[in-house]
């Protein structure tokens, strides 16, 4: 009723979508299926952290000003630490230096749940593949392994999808094209999500999907573009990278203390893959 009022007061067919309730993904699919809007765009991390962001934004509009967009949120901490460093802290760890996507592929594809600690850390709620934990989707049982091995979480709380743009109809439904890169909507699923079992709501078949395109993360878009050549689906479980309770992990210090605190059996670094 909120949005339907305010449709008609402005007279507009287009929304933007931003504060704290705009963290409700399965409310934001409500939203988006109301027949007078056309075009919906929910922000990433719409709580008081990026209040100041909006206030930039909000000055510059009054001041003539055109800003340029906010295309990313890979804002936080850096992952990159010297080979030398590495080596040392995970000593007692297979460590494996790696110059190819298909080394990552590989693990992938031996049923492993991979940690990733690479690049530049996300800002907000979501992990968007740099912290994340990510796993085959197509096999419900990759759910009970990583809530018991990992994230110690109650059996009924989903993980969601990250799924490559280009090939988002295999999967979702999404008939107004609505853009997801910071995984802030729910979407149908297509055969009520049984390609990807692993990374669905399991009570109404909904996605929380990252819609990834490959300019935003290249890495993982090559990961998962190899993985769908190979397994037919365009797309991985993303979960965040921590134990259930604790802060997403930000820097390799975190990650070694999860590694060792929980039954994770694999992390990829931005060019090495440790393993135990």
């Amino acid at each position: 009723n909120w949005f339907k009022n305010i449709i008609k007061r402005y007279k507009s067919s287009v929304v933007v979508f931003s504060g704290g309730t705009s963290m409700n993904v399965k409310a934001n699919m409500k939203i988006s299926e109301i027949s007078e809007i056309k075009k919906i765009f929910i922000c990433g991390s719409g709580t008081d952290d990026t209040l100041p962001l909006g206030a930039c934004y909000n000055w510059g509009e009054k001041n003539n000003i055109n800003p340029k967009p906010l295309k990313t949120l890979y804002l936080g901490m850096s992952s990159e630490y010297k080979n030398s460093e590495v080596l040392k802290l995970f000593k007692n760890y297979k460590v494996k230096k790696i110059s190819s996507i298909d080394q990552v592929l590989s693990v992938l594809n031996r049923k492993k749940i991979i940690a990733t600690c690479r690049g530049r850390a996300e800002m907000g709620q979501r992990s968007l593949g740099n912290r994340s934990i990510i796993a085959d989707p197509t096999s419900i049982s990759v759910v009970k392994r990583i809530n018991e091995a990992i994230k110690q979480r109650d059996f009924w709380m989903p993980f969601a999808p990250v799924i490559l743009h280009e090939f988002q109809k295999k999967l979702i439904l999404n008939p107004k094209k609505i853009e997801s890169p910071f995984m802030t909507i729910a979407f149908q699923t297509k055969n009520e999500g049984r390609d990807i079992p692993a990374a669905i709501h399991q009570s109404d078949k909904t996605a929380r999907a990252q819609l990834l395109k490959k300019f935003e993360n290249p890495d993982l878009w090559e990961l998962i573009y190899k993985f769908f050549k190979k397994k037919k689906i365009p797309a991985l479980l993303n979960t965040s990278f921590n134990l259930h309770g604790f802060p997403i992990v930000n820097s390799i210090y975190d990650a070694k203390k999860v590694m060792e605190k929980s039954d994770l059996e694999a992390l990829w670094l931005d060019d090495h893959i440790i393993e135990k």
